[in-house]
This record gives structure tokens, sequence and C-alpha cells, in this order.
């Protein structure tokens, strides 16, 4: 690869052969025993929660993030030869209507703490897990299971539902709500870690944001939202017109319909000689001071020539 461009940081894998597999468990009885959990009614004994935002790739092809929180607290950590370890072994499973598999994952998280009291340290927080997987528009409900051991497992189900999608058309990628965000010239280290697992990270106006594994937030807390504007018109050569792109901002109460915040039309900044159709633009979520309760955000993005393209989410203030 050569930049002949001043000022530019590349960053890129060195090879391919090291990309983790999707599907990690595939084959053997630590997926077939989560492939039976996941198919059974039993409901599993881990709590946890999870975000689905998606990111389109291509005509009716998106990119889906599976970020969840997991309580430690639950998972039993074996002691072998001084350190205590733990495989948190993860299988997601998104069907369609009829019951085919439109994609699937599966993965094993490796904890080793070197004494006992770092790892009693970790299992008072939830760990925050990521995956991705690549799927076609649809309507769809991923399962996920996972467990660390035979007789603790946690189970989260929830649709996912990708609207068509064509790249000639203008649009707008779902929502991904997150509690945590970095200037991105600060997780270098990380940057590259995802890039090697073959994962893209989210950033806008030089921030890397961490989507959040649950749509609940404190009013106290600093939110934010990243989403993705696609505008064909950036990519046609030697366009003679300026484009303007603008985004919009509103939160109503679910209960009442009662209207929280309008933002108005917020232009989105072009990159001078720009031809990449994808604009990621990133956002605070103004929760501060907000009372407990479910809100509605719904998401506009619009161009000079046409129509509104809106996104919702849900998201509740405890």
């Amino acid at each position: 690869m050569k930049v002949d461009r001043g000022g530019t940081t590349v960053r890129a894998r060195t090879g391919y052969c090291n990309v983790r597999p999707r599907d990690l468990l595939a084959g053997n009885s630590t997926e077939k025993t989560l492939e039976a959990r996941a198919a059974s009614a039993q409901a599993g004994n881990i709590s946890a929660s999870m975000q689905l935002p998606f990111f389109y790739t291509g005509t009716n092809t998106a990119r889906v993030n599976v970020d969840m929180e997991i309580p430690m607290n639950s998972v039993k950590f074996a002691k072998e030869k001084g350190k205590f370890r733990a495989d948190v072994n993860i299988l997601g499973i998104a069907s369609t209507e009829d019951g085919r598999v439109g994609a699937r994952f599966s993965d094993t998280v490796k904890l080793e703490f070197p004494d006992k009291k770092q790892m009693e340290a970790f299992q008072e927080r939830p760990y925050h897990y990521e995956n991705q997987f690549d799927i076609a528009s649809g309507k769809y409900n991923l399962k996920v299971v996972f467990g660390a051991s035979n007789d603790s497992f946690g189970k989260l189900e929830q649709p996912l539902a990708v609207a068509p999608y064509d790249t000639k058309q203008f649009g707008i990628s779902g929502i991904a709500l997150s509690k945590e965000f970095y200037r991105a010239s600060e997780t270098g280290s990380s940057l590259d870690a995802e890039l090697i697992s073959d994962r893209k990270p989210l950033v806008a106006q030089g921030m890397q944001i961490i989507p959040a594994g649950s749509t609940k937030f404190k009013s106290t807390q600093n939110a934010v939202l990243y989403f993705e504007v696609y505008e064909p018109l950036l990519a046609v050569p030697d366009r003679k017109d300026p484009l303007e792109v603008a985004v919009s901002l509103k939160i109503v109460d679910r209960k009442t319909g009662e209207k929280k915040l309008d933002s108005g039309w917020i232009r989105v900044p072009i990159p001078e000689k720009s031809t990449n159709p994808v604009l990621p633009v990133g956002m605070k979520l103004p929760v501060t001071g907000m009372a407990p309760g479910g809100y509605r955000l719904e998401v506009s993005a619009l161009d000079k020539p046409g129509q509104p393209a809106v996104r919702v989410i849900d998201f509740d203030i405890e």
C-alpha cells in the first residue's frame, strides 16, 4: 500500500492469515451445547443486556455490531498453576421468520488473573463484549447464548430489522448509543487490535465511540450517539454543485408523546474533495437532567435534492 499524501497516518493489518474466525467454535462440542440451549425454551440463569446497531456496507447488506454487558459475578474461575482462569463461550444465531439462519457467530473470551484480588475486582463490574457480523437486509430474531460452565449460562433474544437499502440512494444507518468515547489519537493500540480482529471501529470527528451494551442511561452520565449518513453524490467525479447534508435529533416521551428535544437541522461537515459516500456522525445525546422514564430518539438526515431519511431508537433514563 502506498499513500501519496503528507500528514496521513495509515493503519492496516500486516497479513490476513491471523484474522480471527467468525465462527470460532464451529464443529466442536461447546458450540453444540450452546446451540441446544439456544433452541431450548429454558431461560438462562445469568442476566445480560444487548444493543444491535447496524451499518450498511453495500446494497441490502449491513454490518451488525453486537454489544453486550455481561455480569461477571456468576462466572466461575478455576485456579490453574497459581492463576485464576475462565473461558466465556458465546454463540449468536440470527434466524428469519421461517427459521432459516441468516447469520451466525461464535467466540471464546479467555480471562486470566494472577491473583484472587484482581479476579474479584474484575467481577464487580459487567464485562463489555463486542462482535460484528454481516447480514442481508431483512427481519430476523437474534439469539445470543453465553456461558462459562455447564450449569451457568445466559440467553438473550432480540428482534433485528435491517431495512432494504440501495447504495445509489441517500440513506442513514442504525443508531449506536454510547457511554464511552475517546479521542482516536489516544486509542492507537486498541484501533490496531480491532483492525487485526477484522472489526471496524466507530470513529467520527476524531473520536472513537464504543457502543453501549444497554440502552439504559442515568441522567448524570455523558452519553453520545453514532450513526452514518450515506450520500452517493459524494462519489460522483467532478461534481459541480456543492453538497449539503444536515441531521436533526428529536426526543419524545414514549408514554405521553411529549416532545423533549428538537435540535433543528445541523449541517454535517463534508471533507474537502471527499469521494467517500459514508459520512460518520457523532453527537451528544442530551440526557443530563432528564427525568426517569422511557424515551424515543428520532434521527433524521437530509441532503439538498431529497426527502429526509429517518431512524428511530428507544432508550430509558433510570
